[in-house]
């Protein structure tokens, strides 16, 4: 599959405007779901382990599914697949609601993770298909922010909107949302021609040459991952629920503070310098959490990993994607993207045996080695390797 926009020498083009908004609210719906479904499962009568259950179907079904997300991705017309599977992922906040016991929101769950696994690839790979060639690997750098930003400020408006309405009509105003991304989407007509379908075999099924900056970006987001599901807990351990709010707000600040201050930096390609500093920041922060007692500190430290992973989220994604042929990106999105399911995973399941043996703090400082396995990583492989990709697609 082979994609070249007629006449765009912008970065800013309509077409990649709208695949912004549209993967920016869909990001965001996403995460915001994650602090209400605890709160309505137990309003429903579904608690302790089963929750549990409940939410991690989801990451083993994306998992399970991204490898045929890429299959689908370079077999199929890229536009008319993420327009149906964005369809498909407004269903299953309906379905929390129509279907309130256990045995279905595990199902919806995994039905959610399966169709996310689509969407979530689908919408790099088409800004990279909307670029000129020349200027996939900066576009996309700044187009990946869209999934920091996504994460960041989707629990945030998550909960908020629990704080003020209820689970069923919280439900309903983020199926809102993200019929509000389908409509986005729908005014951005991609052309491709008519591909060549091959089989499905699972070896091709990953791509290969996106394995190192997968396995390096994995370790580095094992810390968010703890951030994510354990965020709320810890600061009501500490008495500091009143701020955890805000703790996303400074999240989402870092984030855009990083991206302004330092575009330059990643278009004269300093990557290593930003690589590094990052690592460094987000390292001494996770640790400090050993010593965390106040509101100052929690926002702080939400600023702080705002900048670091605003940095390093869109510079690998526009890594994998910016060294990546055409008609490949579908495969190479989904195999780099396991990274963020396999890590955010990883990291939630760990401080749920942090919190029972060592407690929250304790934990959170012990996720910073995973900082120093992939600065090791990218030292050491990820950063001479991303070199010769990059001398080999000129």
């Amino acid at each position: 599959m082979e994609f070249q926009p007629e006449s765009m020498s912008k970065i800013w083009n309509k077409k990649f405007v709208l695949l912004f908004i549209t993967n920016l609210l869909m990001m965001a719906t996403f995460y915001a779901s994650v602090p209400i479904l605890p709160i309505y499962c137990q309003q429903i009568g579904i608690t302790g382990a089963k929750i549990g259950m409940v939410l991690t179907a989801m990451s083993v079904a994306t998992v399970l599914f991204r490898p045929v997300a890429g299959y689908i991705l370079d077999n199929f017309n890229r536009y008319y697949t993420y327009m149906l599977f964005l369809a498909l992922f407004c269903l299953p906040f309906l379905g929390f609601i129509a279907f309130p016991f256990f045995g279905a929101l595990v199902l919806i769950r995994l039905y959610m993770g399966a169709v996310y696994s689509v969407c979530g690839s689908a919408t790099t790979t088409l800004a990279g298909d909307v670029l000129p060639e020349d200027k996939v690997r900066v576009g996309v750098n700044r187009f990946a922010l869209t999934i920091s930003l996504g994460m960041a400020a989707g629990p945030f408006v998550g909960i908020q909107v629990q704080n003020h309405m209820s689970s069923k009509a919280s439900f309903l105003l983020l199926f809102a949302l993200t019929v509000i991304a389908l409509i986005c989407v729908s005014f951005c007509r991609i052309e491709y021609p008519k591909v060549e379908r091959k089989k499905f075999v699972l070896s091709d099924a990953f791509y290969k040459p996106a394995l190192p900056f997968m396995f390096n970006m994995m370790f580095i987001m094992i810390p968010f991952g703890a951030v994510l599901a354990y965020t709320s807990i810890f600061a009501q351990e500490k008495g500091l629920s009143n701020v955890t709010p805000y703790f996303y707000v400074f999240l989402v600040a870092g984030m855009l503070v990083s991206k302004f201050s330092t575009q330059k930096m990643i278009d004269a390609g300093k990557h290593r310098i930003l690589v590094g500093l990052s690592l460094v920041v987000l390292m001494v922060t996770m640790a400090s959490y050993f010593f965390m007692e106040t509101g100052v500190h929690l926002l702080a430290a939400g600023f702080l990993l705002g900048l670091g992973y605003g940095i390093l989220q869109p510079l690998f994604q526009s890594f994998v994607t910016g060294t990546t042929p055409g008609p490949k990106r579908g495969t190479a999105n989904a195999t780099y993207l396991l990274s963020y399911d396999i890590g955010i995973g990883i990291g939630s399941f760990a401080m749920g045996m942090f919190q029972e043996s060592i407690g929250l703090s304790a934990g959170f400082a012990i996720t910073a080695a995973a900082y120093i396995i992939g600065a090791i990583i990218y030292a050491v492989y990820v950063d001479g390797y991303y070199e010769k990709l990059v001398q080999k697609s000129r």
